[in-house]
């Protein structure tokens, strides 16, 4: 399933810095605490929330009950 419109995007965005973050997480290296702790320190949750809202967001789509694509 292809992302079709800008918060598909954004959301498929979310869910790769996810993925990434997890594989980091697995060698025991938080990548997005390490990137946003200068920034601000809850910024990294609010990622993470955003990531599993996207998480969550995909998952409706995949089974149907997403918005439908326009043709």
């Amino acid at each position: 399933m292809r992302p079709q419109n800008l918060l598909d995007w954004v959301a498929f965005a979310f869910l790769l810095v996810g993925a990434f973050a997890w594989a980091a997480f697995v060698t025991d290296v938080n990548v997005l605490d390490r990137a946003l702790e200068p920034i601000a320190d809850p910024l990294d949750d609010i990622v993470f929330v955003l990531i599993g809202l996207s998480g969550l967001y995909w998952v409706a789509r995949v089974i149907g009950l997403g918005p439908k694509p326009t043709q």
